[in-house]
């Protein structure tokens, strides 16, 4: 025949076979934060801490330079934003 090794496809009747998917919602991005203090309760580096419903941390000045965190921050927030590092608590999605 003319058209051997052609394949037919019918047009669906009546939304028969037609599918529509339905968006999935974007994710929100994560967020790190980490702010310098002049100092923390027991002479610590680092604390992480919860604030409504954020999480973030607080770096000494006495043990990290501004420099340092802006360098961990940059490096934490492309990692997490490359799908890298994702939270995994209850409720989380895969």
């Amino acid at each position: 025949m003319a058209d051997e090794g052609t394949e037919e496809t019918a047009e669906p009747q009546d939304g028969e076979g037609v599918r529509e998917e339905s968006p999935q919602p974007e994710e929100p991005r994560a967020e790190f934060r980490m702010e310098l203090r002049d100092s923390l309760p027991g002479g610590r580096a680092v604390i992480g801490v919860e604030q409504e419903g954020e999480f973030m941390w607080l770096a000494s000045k006495e043990h990290l330079t501004q420099q340092a965190v802006d360098e961990f921050v940059e490096q934490l927030s492309l990692i997490v934003n490359e799908g890298w590092w994702v939270q995994n608590w209850p409720g989380a999605r895969s």
